[in-house]
């Protein structure tokens, strides 16, 4: 090829290779438009102001809301290649410089920035990055939200959260929240004051309140607390024993849920020892209450049947007598049956008035020293005509010289209406034996006899107030069942039991002990 068609050859070939640069540069230039309009469009339909700027801080790409936010605030038409600082306040320009300054040296930033909008009190959120090209920054990003009603209902939530933290603090109530680590979350000063009085532990946030409590009480309330951590609702009574006073404590365990799972519990507990108490009287009222009714039915009782039949036979026998006497006629069987009939009015009436006087109080405990055996002879004397006539042997094996220290009047009461027991259950030519033992702590007297016996379905209703119990004897003696009744109240008020042994058919065995006074 010649020279001169090289030449043209070469020229041809740089024309080519310049029109595909040309070509490469437009489709370069179309590309960068399309991704600057993206990016627009990108940035413009978002709610937030966004911004950029280079490491001269002049802006490079701002937002329409970004633009219309700086219009509104500062009143000025922003433009690229404005400085970002030189339109702003010495205040204000000092204090974003020094927040582009860090960025533009490689930190990424996150505040809150609070202005005037409108005359209006507003605060913003605002997000700062470093852009980067091929590795060196050239300048930095922007994002600004306005988060002002997010602060409103922040501090509104803050004030509603302090008030009822201050409720809960005020509280009479002991409150408290844990997380599932056992961990204190709230604690308000009634339980923190209480806790710390009981087991000498200040409970701050975060405290292992297992940890704080005594080793004893730590499984006890490990499985409660489990069971709130375990979604369960429940309450409780807890009566605590402080030694010189019991308190009764209600609480309540409750899960803590947060999208249907537990973060935790919170527990209300109330001293409701007073409510306890008053429940506590009011029951022991009413059994008092029901008590009385029964001491008064039987006491209307007595008088209208029991009382009324011995004086009905001495007034009909009376009457007799006189008219066989009258006549001329031997008198003397008459007269012992009235004998014996106001035997039983009297100790009924007897029974009646000290029973009586023992309901109201009016029977005082008056302990002195005396010699049981002078008390019982005497006892003893006052019923002979009666075993004498039921030909019924008394045996006394109590030493002379046991001395007790009792109730004097209360002592004769129970002798009395044991030895008179035995005498109207005790068949002809039977035999009645009163004895004692004693040993370092208590003394024990027993009146045994050989009569009829009780059945053993009967003998836990001898000395009941509200079981109607009472069996004629073996000449058809009356009785109420109040001797019994007596003998038992009269005994506890030493400190001393009864009791009875029983064997139907083959007689009875009365036993009373009394504690030696040291």
């Amino acid at each position: 090829m010649k020279k001169d068609e090289l030449t043209y050859q070469k020229l041809i070939d740089e024309c080519q290779k310049l029109r595909r640069e040309i070509e490469e540069c437009r489709y370069s230039q179309t590309q960068n438009i399309e991704t600057t309009a993206n990016l627009n469009s990108l940035i413009n339909n978002q709610d937030a102001s966004i911004w950029s700027i280079n490491n001269q801080y002049q802006y490079v790409i701002f937002n329409d809301f970004f633009q219309k936010a700086y219009k509104n605030t500062f009143n000025i038409e922003i433009k690229r290649g404005m400085s970002a600082l030189e339109i702003l306040s010495s205040e204000l320009s000092a204090y974003w410089r020094e927040k582009y300054d860090r960025v533009l040296n490689g930190e990424n930033l996150k505040f809150e920035f609070s202005t005037k909008v409108d005359n209006v009190n507003s605060t913003f959120s605002v997000v700062l990055t470093p852009v980067y090209v091929n590795g060196v920054i050239t300048g930095a990003t922007a994002l600004s939200q306005d988060i002002t009603e997010d602060k409103k209902a922040e501090q509104l939530l803050s004030e509603k959260n302090a008030n009822m933290l201050a409720i809960m603090d005020n509280t009479l109530e002991s409150i408290w929240a844990i997380n599932p680590s056992y961990e204190i979350l709230f604690a308000n000063s009634v339980f923190k004051n209480e806790f710390y009085h009981s087991f000498g532990v200040h409970l701050d946030k975060g405290v292992n309140i297992l940890q704080s409590l005594p080793e004893v009480l730590r499984p006890i309330w490990k499985p409660r607390y489990d069971r709130a951590l375990n979604n369960e609702r429940f309450s409780f009574i807890d009566k605590i024993d402080v030694g010189t006073k019991v308190y009764y404590v209600e609480v309540s365990m409750n899960p803590m849920l947060e999208d249907d799972h537990v973060i935790g519990a919170s527990f209300f507990a109330n001293d409701i020892t007073e409510r306890m108490l008053a429940q506590k009287n009011l029951k022991e009222n009413e059994s008092r209450l029901k008590e009385l009714n029964i001491t008064k039915d039987k006491f209307f009782s007595i008088i209208a049947h029991d009382l009324k039949s011995p004086f009905n036979s001495i007034v009909g026998l009376s009457d007799l007598l006189v008219a066989e006497s009258e006549k001329g006629n031997e008198t003397i069987d008459i007269s012992r049956i009235i004998q014996k009939s106001s035997h039983q009015a009297m100790t009924l009436i007897t029974n009646l008035l000290e029973w009586s006087r023992s309901q109201s109080g009016k029977i005082k405990y008056n302990p002195e020293y005396f010699e049981v055996s002078k008390l019982l002879n005497e006892e003893i004397l006052s019923i002979e005509t009666l075993a004498v006539q039921k030909e019924i042997s008394l045996s006394n094996s109590i030493s002379e010289n046991i001395i007790i220290y009792a109730d004097r009047y209360m002592i004769s009461s129970i002798f009395r209406n044991l030895l008179s027991n035995a005498l109207k259950f005790t068949n002809a030519n039977g035999q009645i034996l009163i004895s004692a033992n004693q040993d370092q702590e208590c003394i024990k007297f027993t009146v045994a006899d050989n009569g009829v016996g009780i059945h053993h379905n009967d003998i836990s209703k001898l000395f009941v107030i509200d079981v109607n119990h009472s069996t004629n004897g073996t000449q058809n003696e009356q009785g109420t069942g109040l001797g019994l009744i007596l003998c038992k109240e009269f005994i506890e008020k030493h400190g001393g039991k009864i009791w009875v042994e029983s064997e139907k058919n083959k007689g009875s065995k009365f036993s009373i002990s009394l504690p030696i006074k040291k």
